[in-house]
């Protein structure tokens, strides 16, 4: 994986702030099917369910900004 920028950075903050709806700082499982909805529209909650599921690195039950980075970084970020 490259090292981002600032500017990609702030990018998928925004990105993750948008969905975060609680403002917690952290994406629930709820807030993931939201955007996973949004990014692959034909799939099905239980595909939502395991992409959070190997997201939520430390299994804490919620998505914080680094695990939500290296993810994004992976799968959505075109270079």
């Amino acid at each position: 994986m490259t090292q981002l920028d600032e500017k990609k950075l702030a990018q998928i903050r925004r990105e993750f702030d948008y969905f975060d709806k609680d403002g917690s700082g952290q994406l629930d499982k709820s807030e993931f099917r939201q955007l996973f909805a949004i990014l692959a529209p034909d799939s099905k909650r239980k595909e939502a369910d395991e992409g959070f599921a190997a997201i939520d690195e430390d299994s804490s039950g919620s998505i914080e900004f680094d695990e939500f980075v290296g993810w994004w970084q992976s799968n959505w970020m075109v270079y």
